[in-house]
C-alpha cells in the first residue's frame, strides 16, 4: 500500500486544487450579482472547502466504514455521515463568510460529493465482502 500511495506522488493534492478551482470559479460565477467582494469571498470559500474535503472526505469514509459493527452498517454510516458532514460543514464555512446565494453556490459540489460519498462506501462494501467470503 506504501509503494501505491508514493507511487501518486502529487496527484491527490493536484486533483484537489484543481476540484477547488473548478467548484470556486463555479461560486464567483453565481454570486458575482452581489458584487465582485462577495463574489471573491465565495470563490475562496469555496475552493479553500472544496480543497479540504476532497482530501479529508476519502479517509473520513474509510474511518466511518470500519467504525461500524458491520458491513452493511458501515456502509450507511459512512455514505450518510460524510456526506452530511460534508455539507454541513461547507454550509457553515459559506455562512460565516456571508455568501449571498448559499445553495446554488454548493448544489455542484455536494451532488457530487454525495455520489463520490456513496460510491465510495459501495466499493468498501463490496470489498469488504468479498474478503468474508474468502
Amino acid at each position: 500500500m506504501i509503494a501505491g500511495r508514493a507511487a501518486l506522488g502529487g496527484r491527490p493534492l493536484l486533483l484537489a486544487v484543481g476540484i477547488g478551482a473548478l467548484y470556486g470559479s463555479w461560486a464567483a460565477f453565481v454570486n458575482h450579482g452581489a458584487g465582485t467582494t462577495a463574489a471573491l469571498r465565495a470563490a475562496v470559500t469555496q475552493m479553500s472547502s472544496s480543497v479540504i474535503a476532497s482530501l479529508l472526505l476519502q479517509l473520513l469514509l474509510m474511518r466511518l466504514f470500519y467504525w461500524a459493527r458491520t458491513p452493511a452498517r458501515g456502509f450507511w454510516l459512512s455514505s450518510l455521515g460524510a456526506s452530511s458532514l460534508a455539507a454541513a460543514v461547507l454550509t457553515a464555512g459559506h455562512v460565516v463568510n456571508g455568501t449571498p446565494h448559499i445553495a446554488q453556490t454548493l448544489a455542484p459540489s455536494l451532488i457530487i460529493g454525495t455520489t463520490f460519498c456513496f460510491g465510495y462506501a459501495r466499493a468498501l462494501l463490496v470489498r469488504e465482502r468479498a474478503s468474508q467470503e474468502n
